[in-house]
């Protein structure tokens, strides 16, 4: 940029002396114009990093619609802005927008329509299923697995699930993926939310293809074998995986050898829920997902093995590109390791990316960039945009988004006369381990706090001892045991590999149980995950000096979280329970229910709304608080003390309506009972129509009800109850 001319010499640059010291208001507003002119130019170049972004908008605009759209309006509108921007001009930036974002929801409404599959509506009670098995997920306790179905006693062929994913708590069990099965199940629809506003895995469990789940009462019963020649490559790599998690566990008993497994295989279940919380409180819980760590290690040790060893070989290094044939290798062994983890949504976007980096290599193209981010991010929202709503997809792209764009600005700063000793290599090496784990966990913890409600505190320590024996020991033999197994003798490489994890898990478990190593608050609004998204973005992805302006989304969503005012009851999605946020007689703020033993997963989600720990304490029966009998029980709700009632008998009806602000009725109630209740009044067939429902009680006592329909729409995924 050329700011000075012959005439206008540019000053010394002392210590108050600057571009615009000593300059005419004129002069500093030409200067002006041209910094801002060449931030303009620096961030259009960067345009194309935004793409992705708008594609997610899209996508995003769709599915947060509470109807089917037609899908010509979005086809319209993504032609008309791609003619927009065959023009250029000052609106061609807007205009490729608008064709992104177009296409990113005609993207999502194409993989509705093309994956769509009958759901159930009802429960089925046992019935005899018979079905191809897809797949398996095993522990000690039970085997979960998913089957396509062939037909299931009571439903016409037409309206059948195209999968259904039944758990198994028997012993018994000698199908295997590919073979077709028989099995008598209770069947029910897919689960809705279980508060309004909760996570819907029903709209996971539609892009799965799965339209019911249920508990098997018998043993799968094998009709056909799917060893035949005709055995899909889908069960031949199940059964690969399959075999390969059952001998890591074989060789290496414990919670070690379990954490290898779902690390090479993708298989999670063998691994106790008190390891799993450990990983987590400690910070160590990205170590079971197959992300852009696992296939950088994999690929990235494949990449220099070969290459140090071609290179050793003196005619080889002179006469071949030696360099590329091990990028070749490694892309090859990335693919390997994508389809044997199962292929989730961090391996999908950690292979594209890898992918794109040895491609790069073999192209002479510079590897590692945010617009390889960009293009994987492009590339997984528009082949199954689903992939948005997932918290793998969103942890993993923030975080590799934010290392990429902290390294850039840290490389362009790094000092040419950099000491490369031993001691200075060691000291960078620890160093760019912890910005690393600082980085990643500043770019994690709202998508964190937003799907989990906890963020662990102390995940700087865990990671930096965790870490260099991750890379150093414990990839590195798993690596070894993979190319050993063929020939048999791979079963030591897997007792030394989960050794080194047993290593880690003694840290994560040290580390948990430090006090407050974890931070947990309530829900947090959509509003402020969508600033720091946003924020965040425009941090990294702009290459002018106001991208610091990104920082301003940190108070703002601060201020959205404080105002934020959590639901004092919620009632469960088929009408039989609630719970209700109720001070204890010794002065804390607990959850209490109607029956606390039914419905334990909702009671956790409603824990969790709320900001309380949900394994710290049972949840208390509602007994206990309020003042119940065998009809039901009344109590007040909320600091202003509104009397809610809590009914399980007709006979009540009449008395609670008349002496309470708020009933709750767990069965349906009658036309001519509903207009004489002058109470607010939520039933079980209101519950049935509109989903799980939630109350807050306002400063001034007014009761604010919200439903998961008020969420959900009337979409593919949430069944005939919301129509």
């Amino acid at each position: 940029m050329t700011v000075e001319t012959a005439s206008d010499p540019a000053p010394a640059r002392g210590a108050r002396d600057g571009p615009l010291f000593g300059r005419s208001p004129a002069r500093i507003l030409f200067l002006a114009r041209q910094y801002l002119a060449d931030w303009a130019d620096a961030d259009l170049k960067r345009l194309s990093l935004w793409a992705p972004v708008a594609i997610a908008l899209g996508a995003g605009a769709y599915f947060g619609l509470k109807s089917e759209p037609p899908p010509a309006p979005a086809l319209m509108v993504m032609i008309a802005a791609m003619f927009a921007a065959a023009w250029p001009g000052r609106l061609r930036p807007a205009a490729l927008a608008v064709m992104f974002a177009a296409l990113g929801f005609a993207a999502a409404d194409f993989r509705t329509a093309q994956i769509a599959a009958p759901q159930l509506w009802r429960d089925l009670g046992i019935v005899e299923t018979t079905g191809r098995l897809i797949a398996v997920e095993q522990s000690p306790e039970r085997r979960r697995f998913v089957i396509a179905v062939h037909s299931i006693d009571g439903v016409d062929r037409d309206q059948l699930p195209a999968r259904a994913r039944i758990t198994w708590r028997g012993k018994g069990f000698d199908a295997a993926p590919g073979d077709v099965i028989s099995i008598r199940a209770g069947l029910s629809p897919p689960p809705p939310p279980a508060a309004p506003g909760a996570f819907d895995y029903a709209r996971q469990l539609y892009f799965e293809r799965i339209g019911a789940v249920g508990f098997a009462v018998t043993a799968p019963a094998v009709i056909s074998s799917g060893d035949a020649p005709g055995g899909t490559f889908a069960a031949r790599m199940e059964r690969l995986r399959i075999g390969l998690f059952n001998r890591i566990t074989a060789a290496a008993p414990g919670e070690g050898g379990a954490i290898l497994a779902a690390i090479v295989t993708g298989k999670r279940d063998a691994i106790a829920e008190e390891t799993e919380n450990a990983l987590r409180d400690a910070g160590l819980a990205h170590l079971l997902a197959i992300s852009g760590l696992h296939m950088g290690l994999a690929t990235g040790i494949v990449f220099f093995v070969i290459r140090f060893a071609m290179a050793a070989i003196e005619p080889a290094a002179l006469r071949y590109p030696v360099k590329k044939w091990a990028a070749a290798a490694a892309l090859t062994a990335g693919l390997f390791y994508l389809v044997l983890s199962g292929g989730g949504w961090s391996a999908r976007r950690a292979f594209v990316m890898t992918g794109i980096m040895f491609a790069a290599i073999l192209v002479d193209r510079r590897a590692l960039s945010l617009r390889n981010v960009a293009i994987a991010a492009a590339f997984i929202l528009l082949t199954t945009p689903e992939a948005l709503f997932h918290p793998g997809f969103q942890m993993s792209f923030a975080a590799v988004t934010a290392l990429i764009g902290a390294y850039e600005w840290a490389s362009r700063r790094a000092r040419p006369d950099r000491s490369f000793a031993w001691a200075a290599r060691l000291k960078s090496y620890a160093v760019g381990l912890a910005f690393t784990d600082v980085i990643a966990a500043l770019a994690t913890a709202p998508y964190a706090l937003f799907h989990f409600n906890r963020v662990a505190i102390y995940s700087l320590p865990a990671n930096m001892a965790a870490m260099p024996l991750m890379g150093l020991w414990i990839a590195p033999m798993a690596i070894i045991a993979l190319a050993l197994a063929p020939l048999g003798l791979d079963g030591w490489a897997w007792r030394a590999s989960a050794g080194g994890m047993d290593f880690i898990l003694a840290i994560a478990s040290g580390v948990a149980a430090w006090p407050g190593a974890v931070s947990i608050t309530a829900q947090w609004p959509l509003a402020a995950m969508l600033a720091l998204t946003f924020g965040g973005l425009w941090l990294c992805l702009s290459a002018a000096p106001w991208r610091l302006a990104g920082l301003a989304a940190i108070p703002a969503a601060m201020i959205m979280v404080a105002h934020m005012r959590q639901p004092d009851l919620f009632i469960a999605a088929d009408g039989l329970n609630a719970g209700v946020v109720a001070v204890t007689p010794e002065g804390e703020e607990t959850l209490i229910a109607f029956n606390e033993r039914r419905g334990k997963f909702a009671a956790q989600i409603w824990k969790e709304t709320v900001g309380f720990e949900p394994l710290a304490a049972p949840t208390i029966p509602m007994l206990n608080i309020y003042d119940c009998d065998a009809g039901g029980c009344v109590g007040a709700l909320g600091e202003s003390g509104v009397r809610a009632a809590f009914i399980r008998t007709r006979a009540r009806l009449a008395e609670d309506c008349a002496r309470a602000e708020l009933v709750v009725a767990f069965f349906p109630v009658s036309g001519a009972d509903w207009r004489v209740c002058k109470a607010v009044l939520i039933d079980r067939r209101a519950v049935w129509r509109r989903g799980a429902h939630s109350v807050r009680v306002s400063e001034s006592g007014a009761l604010i009800v919200h439903t998961a329909r008020e969420f959900r729409g009337a979409r593919p995924w949430t069944g005939d109850a919301d129509q």
